[in-house]
């Protein structure tokens, strides 16, 4: 039950119970005290003011405690996110004027008549002081669980974002929002982090939904904002993710109007650097996330943020390569390539071609650094990306088509390198899928560029092509095996082995 029904819940009962007593007897007659000296009555008063005291000590004492174990697990950002609260100001404030009532109260005994108004409002003011402390303890602990944190993050930059401002604005009043969106968008990180070291993976999923979110309801409202927003004040120079960023970059940045992009992003990148080699589920969140970030600049046109989230994919790549994570990087390149086969679907063939142009460079670097299953990777999902954009126009599919052959070639090295049997396969698939269709032309492309194999290594790979005679029996994310073939394609792989000559025996004297 949220905070503020139940105070109100409360005040009402309170109320009621106060006009009951006051329709039972007129007037002030129902509190003439039944005690039977002034005395008596005052060490009560007394008594209730040393209690009250006491629950004030306690309840500051508690939170203050619950609140710096919260701040010490996820970011210090909680202590001011709950001192921002207005429920706890309040709280403790009603706190405080029942106190400060309890000891004026225990003054005005020396009083004659004594003000029986004010021991009644005292004995009001105490009674509520006890009853709202369980809802009040509740709404505490609702406050400081991690998702409800993570919502309030969230809050404070979107409020940020949907301020108004006119062209008369105090530069000092744009700033101060700047500076709350960075610094909650920052604790993002912190939390994630945090939750990855101690292997949580409902609070990290939250922070990067939550990053996801704010990144979809900032390009639908982006066009709203005002020039002003988009300029790069002081707050933003000095933060962490742009104080070492070169010059002329951040003038670039400005121009594309993305620096609030850039800080999401790095957030993710962050998180991810922090995930590899300790949390796959989170890599492959970081990948799902950002490919949902550009799916949603594709559907809006933003240019400058489809060129962005391909950066960040290729920044992503790059940090698996050099740790060498393998799982993150077979996740991740799934991602990147569903964002392909999207700007495909959208009509944005160059952004295909470009990402077709990654494949290939990221793999002859895994190449390099002997992570063979990625050059696999790699070589499945362009061939899937090649296969997925052959109805949709024939330069694409031809440029394409180009680099999948070429993406086992290093065009540094004098000599070509012998690919893997892996990236072969997926050329034979493709090949298979070609002849399928009717169009020979096109898989006699895939069968020029290996004709050179030796036909030993071309029977091993029919070999293990047609053995795979099921779809793979282990529950993965990505769900697939590279080289499983559907029954459909089986006759068609026997075909294109056919046009391999075996080498002839020569014949002993």
């Amino acid at each position: 039950m949220k905070w503020s029904v139940l105070s109100r819940r409360v005040a009402v009962f309170v109320g009621l119970v106060v006009i009951s007593l006051w329709v039972v007897g007129p007037g002030t007659r129902w509190i003439t005290p039944k005690i039977q000296t002034t005395e008596a009555l005052a060490g009560f008063v007394a008594t209730l003011a040393e209690v009250l005291a006491g629950v004030l000590g306690f309840t500051i004492s508690a939170v203050a405690i619950v609140v710096q174990l919260s701040a010490e697990r996820f970011s210090p950002k909680v202590t001011e996110l709950f001192l921002r609260e207005r429920t706890n100001l309040l709280t403790i404030l009603f706190l405080i004027i029942a106190n400060l009532i309890s000891v004026w109260t225990t003054l005005a005994f020396a009083f004659h008549p004594i003000p029986l108004a004010l021991v009644v409002i005292n004995l009001i003011l105490g009674s509520m002081a006890f009853i709202i402390l369980i809802p009040y303890f509740i709404f505490v602990l609702d406050f400081l669980q991690p998702n409800s944190i993570i919502q309030n993050l969230e809050r404070q930059v979107r409020q940020g974002i949907m301020q108004r401002f006119e062209p008369s604005e105090s530069p000092m009043h744009i700033q101060q929002v700047h500076r709350i969106c960075l610094s909650a968008l920052g604790e993002f990180r912190s939390i994630a982090i945090s939750a990855i070291q101690q292997r949580d993976q409902a609070i990290i999923l939250g922070c990067l939904e939550s990053l996801r979110n704010l990144a979809v309801f900032y390009g639908e409202y982006k066009s709203q904002l005002p020039e002003l927003w988009f300029r790069l004040t002081p707050p933003v120079y000095k933060d962490s993710e742009f104080v070492s960023v070169d010059a002329m970059k951040l003038r670039e940045i400005e121009a594309q109007k993305i620096w609030l992009e850039v800080k999401i992003f790095r957030q993710y990148q962050g998180i991810l650097t922090n995930s590899l080699l300790v949390s796959a589920e989170t890599c492959t969140l970081v990948g799902i996330c950002t490919r949902e970030i550009g799916e949603q600049a594709l559907d809006l046109g933003h240019t400058y943020m489809i060129h962005l989230t391909v950066k960040f994919f290729n920044t992503y790549l790059r940090l698996v390569i050099n740790q060498r994570d393998i799982r993150a990087g077979y996740n991740i390149i799934k991602q990147y390539r569903l964002l392909a086969e999207e700007a495909l679907l959208q009509g944005f063939d160059e952004t295909a071609l470009e990402i077709g142009h990654h494949f290939r460079y990221y793999s002859i670097i895994a190449y390099k650094t002997n992570l063979y299953f990625l050059c696999e990777t790699f070589a499945y999902d362009l061939g899937h990306l090649v296969q997925t954009c052959s109805n949709l126009g024939d330069e694409v599919h031809r440029n394409l088509l180009d680099i999948f052959l070429k993406i086992d070639h290093d065009p540094e090295s004098e000599q070509q390198e012998q690919s893997s049997r892996g990236v072969r396969k997926s050329q034979v698939k493709l090949a298979a899928y070609y002849l399928s269709r009717g169009d020979r032309e096109l898989a006699d492309l895939i069968f020029q560029d290996m004709h050179h194999e030796p036909y030993t290594r071309v029977q091993i790979i029919c070999e293990e092509l047609l053995a795979t005679t099921e779809d793979f029996w282990e529950f993965t994310d990505r769900g697939e095996s590279f080289y499983y073939l559907e029954p459909e394609l089986r006759p068609y792989v026997q075909e294109f082995f056919s046009w391999f000559a075996q080498p002839s025996i020569p014949v002993q004297g």
